[in-house]
This record gives C-alpha cells, structure tokens and sequence, in this order.
C-alpha cells in the first residue's frame, strides 16, 4: 500500500474560519498592537527603514480606518536600500481579476515630496512584478491628507493573471536621504466598476449589551449593494464620538472590548460604501459595564462562544459554514456535530430559541438524507446547497469516518434533548434515527483479522490512502460509536486492540526489515501490499511534572486530550485499566504545572499561560486559552483563575465577538484571526458539562450509549 496521508485529514479536520474582513483585502488593521506580524522589513548600506523584529510599525493614532495604520519610516540612499513586504494572512493568498484595481490610502507627514515616496511591487509566491512609482498615480497629492492611490492591475507588468497574489512589496524610491514618515491602510484589490450609489438612509443600530468589560453591538442591515462596511462610534460622555472598528456586511455584530468597568458607554454606528463615504448615523444607544460573578463571567463566556456556531450556520442547509461570506457554500460536517452540542446549551440557557434550534436541525437532517454519503459516512467538506463533496481529486473525494463520528455524537445528543410529542420533534428523532443506522462503521475495518478502524474510504482508491486510527484522542468517539452502532457494530475488542493500541506510520514495508517490538504490518487486501507501522503507547503509567498519569499521548495538545470527553461522561466505567475521570484531571495538572515551567517570563503579565499545539505541546510558544478553560471540569480553580485572566488582563488583545481567539504568542506580538470549531466549541461544552452535566447527561441516557455501558459493567 503506497502510504500518502488522506488530504481531508491534512486540513487537520476543517478550514479555520478566516478573519473579519473581504479576502481582497490584503491589509486593514494588525490585531496586535506595536508591529504588524505579516509583514517583513530590510534594509541595508546608508539606507534604514523602522522596524521591531523586522516587522514593521504599526500606529493606533494615525489611521484612515480603525484602530491603525502601517508606519514606513525610512531613509533612502543612492548608498544602499530598503524594503518591505506585506503579506496576506493566509497562505493561499488572493487570486485578482485581470481589470481588478489595487486600491489604498497613504498619509505623508510634512517633508515628504512626492518623489520620495516608495515605490511598489505585487509578489506571487517567489514571482515578483516589475515596479510601479507611486507618484504617476497621485492626484492632488497633499502631505498630511490621507489620499487615495489607485492602480489598475493591468499597468503593473511582470504579473501572472492566474496566479495568486500574496503579497505587497514597498520599496526604496528615489534618494535624498532623509527621514520620511509614510503611513499605509486599506490595502485591497477591487473591481474596475463598483457600487456608487450614495448612503442617503439613516443606518439602525438594533441592540446594545453590556458585560464586565465588553459591549454586544448589533445592528440590523438592509439590503443595499452599496454598503461595504459597517462602522462603530464609541462615547464615553454621549458627545465626543470616536470609530473604534469597522465590520464588512457578512457580519450583523461587533464586540467592542471596553477600558473600564462600571462606566456607561454611548454607541452610534454608520454604513459605509466603497467609496468609504459615511450614511447618517443612527439612533444613539447606551449601556453601562458592571463587575461581574464568576457565574455571569461564564454565562458571557459560553453565549459568545455559542454565537460563533449560531452564526455561522449556511442558510440552505442549516450546516456549520467554513466562511462567513455568504457566496462560500462549503460546510464542514465534523463543526456541524460540535456545533449541535453548543447551540443545545445555548437553548438551555436561553440564548438560542428552541423552536429556532429544532427548525435548523430539521433543516440539516433532511439536507444529509440527500448528501452524498459513502457507505452511510460523510466527507469533511461538502455544498451546503447540493449536498455533494467539495474536492475535486478522485481519492480526495471520500468519506471522513472522525467527522461523521463528530456529527453523529452532536445528532444522538440532539435526539434526547428533543424529546417532545409534537411532529417536528418526532420526525427528527425518527430522521436522527435513519441516519445513526445508516453508517457501516464495521466497513472500516478493511482486513477481517483487523482490529484499527479506517480515516477514510474512496470509492475511487478505496483504502489506499486511508490511515489506521487510533489513540488518546478524539478517534474515541468513532471507536465508541462503532461499538454501540445498532446496525453496523464493530467487535468491542477494537476498544483494546485498536484504539488502545494506536499506529503511526513509517513506510511501505518494500525492502524493510525491522525487528522491533513495536513493529506491525498491515496488509492491504486490494494491491497485496503491505505497509510498516510503528505502535504508540497509550498506557504511559508514569509520572510528569509529579503528577501520576496513566494514559495519554505524551506528543498531543491539551485540546487533543479533551476531545474524547465532548459528550461522553469520563466517570463512566468502561475500562477496568482506566479512570478517564481521574486521569483527564491529571492531565489537566500536568499541562498547568508545565506551562508555570516553560512560561515564566509571562507570569508577571498573565500569571497563567497554557499550552497549545505543537509537536512537543509542552515546550511550545503559541497558547491557546480554550485548552485552560476546558479543564474547568477536572480542575475548576485553576481553570477559572486562567479564564478570568484571559478576559480581565488580556481580554483586549483575546476577547471577540465569538469569545476567546484561537491562538496567541506574545513572544512573536501575534494573535490568530482565525477561529477553529473544535477551540471555539469545547469552551462552552466543558463548562456546561462541569455546571450542570448537560451534554454528558443527554448522550449517556441515549439508548443505545446506555445499552453499551451497562454491557460493559457486566
């Protein structure tokens, strides 16, 4: 078997949601403030531009639109040079069209001619465009005046049009060595013909909601081509207004992350075009911030961390959308499931209405009766209007048997919560039902002496290029749901022979000779091949950070090592080996107690700091605060104090409209601007879980769940 990792599990289990702005926007604000992190700055000889670790400054003063601005400080000399480069904050860049326009704003501080401004260049990957000088395309070139440059695409030769841009390159124009000051915002590509209607009506700023240190901003947005962007006022006195952020259309919420407790905070906001022209404001709002409890702190929390999943739910199929903009159908099946735990507890809590709830869960069951499934599994990614895969590669198109897992647990869940005698309760449960039964997990097991359930299958390479699952992770949930499947139930011995034993790959077995102990091959009955593995260990039965642990993969992250418990209840007994109970909370402690080690330098700022991914997770430099709170369930003290630090002390650099960021890495001045639907999810799952057993309580009395667990007790 030519071993090459499925592509579906290389996205790891989805896309990430991407930041709060249009993908032709190259750059609008740095969400870190001092430097711009996607960016890269050099000079060399008599020539010098200003930077911090070679990124380049940012200014939170001077900006055109909220909160800031690049900042080119530079000198240049005929005796040396200097550039920089701004990147786009993904990797997959921006593929323009042939008569797009690149568009942005500079602001020249006094003496700075207009012969002295940069030149440009647009990088593709490693290509590089000839350059373009600035000054052929200033009109009423003013200094001190924010003026508008734009430049059509097709006057910069050297361009590939099919092709991606990734980034933007400033450079050393002509020299006069002297010092000039430039700053650069709205850096973005837009078509030759826009949208010029003017914004004659009053925008409506529908609600206002004030929390310990945030304000909810809604706003209710009519259906006019024109309006590109949506900017916020804030008052403190209910005169002197000042913008404070600007959200695109794909947005109808703003979460503005206030200075002060117990301060009553004005709200105004306008519609803007994309000529970045204002409409008349709307009506003024007004709340007051008030110290909170810790259960009002963890009310905010969890409903935050819900309205990423209740926002984000794709409009024909009730699925959890992998973007925000509304032209971008693609669901993720996998964020569906965890989504369904989360909204359950919004619905509990009175966030979410039930009928609305019940609504998009029909909507999403009779969408997957038509998805294409594979052997009754999902693929990852899907069209949220066809139902049909996303990818287009043969051995790409397939079924994901941890994302189908993942939406049958949120499913099974969702069937004992709607447990009502009215029709649209009964048909769902009855549509759950169908679906549940429909998955072969027993499919998956390619090999009748196998005991490891398969990633994948292909109905175009079969299991060519599926992997053996396994270990202390979320594959638990496939292991599990395979055995309690009332149609298609795998043997309870995979339990102990595949999931406690899990395999990492190491090659086609062609030409290798290996004795170890550790060793398996596995034949692949199809091409007669068979491929090398190497067995991990699960039982590690030893002691960390001094702190006992008995099982555990000692390479994973935090989050990896909660997963298997979203819905499952660890004080269940099911292995006589084993207190996953205890040993989560042991866990728990030793990721606590590592992260005091190896973070030190950050006590005096943050007093807790956890760790996030990485290969070795308890040596790396990005954290991730949904790992820390997740434990509330295990070790509530320590879990409490870090997420009261997140949101008190770090909260304006963390705090959104979707809850806590995914990532940060002070060390880099780097936040991410992506979400993931496993970090955002298992925030609220795991508090509930741990305040009132909600989502462990409705699985664990699930039929079929139960009929498993009193089996294993016997």
């Amino acid at each position: 078997m030519n071993k090459i990792y499925f592509f579906l599990f290389a996205l790891f289990f989805c896309f990430k949601l991407q930041a709060a702005t249009y993908p032709e926007v190259l750059f609008d604000n740095s969400l870190m403030p001092k430097s711009y992190y996607f960016s890269q700055s050099h000079f060399d000889g008599a020539s010098w531009i200003n930077h911090m670790n070679g990124h380049l400054p940012v200014s939170d003063s001077v900006f055109f639109t909220p909160g800031n601005a690049l900042l080119l400080n530079y000198i240049s000399s005929n005796h040396g040079s200097w550039s920089t480069a701004v990147h786009y904050n993904n990797d997959a860049g921006y593929l323009a069209k042939n008569n797009d326009i690149l568009v942005f704003k500079l602001f020249a501080t006094n003496g700075t001619p207009a012969a002295a401004l940069p030149m440009i260049q647009l990088k593709q990957g490693e290509h590089i465009s000839d350059s373009i000088n600035l000054s052929s395309y200033l009109n009423n070139y003013q200094e001190n005046t924010w003026i508008s440059i734009s430049i059509p695409l097709t006057a910069i030769t050297q361009l590939d049009s099919h092709a991606p841009i990734s980034s933007i390159v400033f450079k050393q124009g002509k020299a006069d060595d002297k010092e000039h000051r430039v700053f650069i915002d709205q850096i973005e590509f837009l078509p030759k013909e826009m949208p010029a209607m003017k914004l004659t009506g009053k925008a409506v700023l529908s609600s206002i909601d004030a929390y310990e240190r945030h304000v909810d901003i809604a706003w209710q947005l009519p259906l006019t081509p024109s309006i590109r962007y949506i900017k916020i006022y804030r008052s403190e006195d209910g005169e002197d207004f000042y913008p404070v952020a600007m959200r695109p259309i794909s947005y109808n919420r703003y979460t503005d992350f206030v200075p002060r407790t117990n301060v009553r905070y004005y709200y105004k906001i306008a519609w803007v075009d994309y000529q970045y022209r204002e409409s008349p404001f709307s009506d003024v709002k007004q709340a007051e911030t008030k110290l909170a409890s810790d259960d009002e702190l963890l009310n905010a929390v969890e409903k935050s961390h819900i309205a990423y999943f209740t926002d984000e739910a794709e409009f024909n199929s009730g699925m959890h959308k992998v973007s925000p903009l509304v032209s971008d159908a693609k669901v993720s099946v996998r964020a569906t499931g965890i989504g369904i735990l989360t909204q359950i507890i919004g619905v509990e809590r009175k966030f979410v209405s039930r009928q609305l709830l019940l609504d998009r869960l029909n909507k999403t069951v009779r969408f997957l009766e038509k998805a294409t499934t594979y052997h009754g599994a999902y693929p990852e990614l899907l069209n949220g209007r066809t139902g049909k895969p996303i990818l287009t590669d043969s051995c790409g198109i397939a079924a994901n048997l941890e994302s189908t897992a993942y939406l049958m647990q949120g499913l099974l869940v969702a069937r004992n919560y709607f447990n009502g005698d009215e029709p649209a309760e009964k048909s769902l449960r009855d549509k759950i039902t169908k679906l549940w039964r429909a998955v072969r997990w027993d499919f998956f097991i390619p090999s009748e002496q196998g005991h490891h359930l398969y990633d994948s299958w292909s109905p175009a390479c079969n299991f060519d290029q599926a992997k053996p699952i396994g270990g202390y992770n979320g594959s638990f949930v496939a292991y599990l749901l395979g055995m309690i499947s009332p149609n298609h139930a795998v043997p309870a011995s995979v339990y102990a022979q595949g999931f406690k034993q899990p395999l990492s790959y190491v090659g086609p077995a062609i030409g290798r000779f290996s004795t170890a102990l550790t060793d398996t091959l596995i034949m692949n009955n199809d091409t007669q091949q068979a491929t090398l593995y190497s067995k991990q260990p699960f039982l590690v039965d030893t002691v960390y950070y001094g702190v006992s642990v008995k099982a555990s993969d000692t390479t994973a992250s935090l989050i990896r090592l909660q997963q298997p418990f979203l819905a499952f209840d660890p004080k269940t007994v099911i292995d006589t080996q084993i207190n996953y109970y205890n040993n989560q909370q042991h866990l728990s402690r030793v990721f606590y107690r590592a992260a005091l080690n190896k973070g030190e330098q950050f006590v005096s700022l943050t007093d807790i700091l956890w760790p996030s991914v990485g290969k070795d997770s308890l040596a790396i430099n990005r954290y991730n605060p949904s790992a820390a709170i997740a434990t509330y369930p295990y070790t509530p003290v320590i879990a409490m104090e870090a997420l009261k630090n997140y949101y008190r002390t770090l909260g304006k650099y963390l705090w959104t409209e979707y809850g806590f960021r995914d990532e940060f890495s002070f060390r880099e001045n780097w936040v991410s601007g992506s979400f993931d639907p496993i970090h955002q999810g298992i925030v609220p799952i795991m508090l509930e879980n741990a305040r009132t057993g909600l989502i462990w309580n409705l699985f664990m009395k699930d039929e079929d769940v139960a009929k498993f667990v009193q089996h294993a007790h016997q």
